[in-house]
């Protein structure tokens, strides 16, 4: 999935009204990788737990395509 495909699959900058948490962990990403995602994520009008999810499931969907 490219920078593309993956901007048109994600929701934008809308909460859903689900409110039960499932999975939240923090993540230490140090000064420059935090600045560089929150630039992408102001740029492209999405949240930045939007886009680390959308990759995250990206890249797991891929693996498991291999694995099988």
């Amino acid at each position: 999935m490219d920078e593309i495909e993956l901007l048109k699959s994600m929701k934008k900058r809308t909460r859903s009204s689900n409110t039960i948490k499932y999975g939240m962990f923090g993540l230490t990403l140090g000064a420059e990788v935090y600045a560089r995602l929150n630039a992408y994520c102001l740029k492209h009008n999405v949240y930045k737990a939007t886009l680390v999810k959308s990759l995250v499931v990206n890249y797991l969907d891929k693996i498991e395509q291999k694995d099988n």
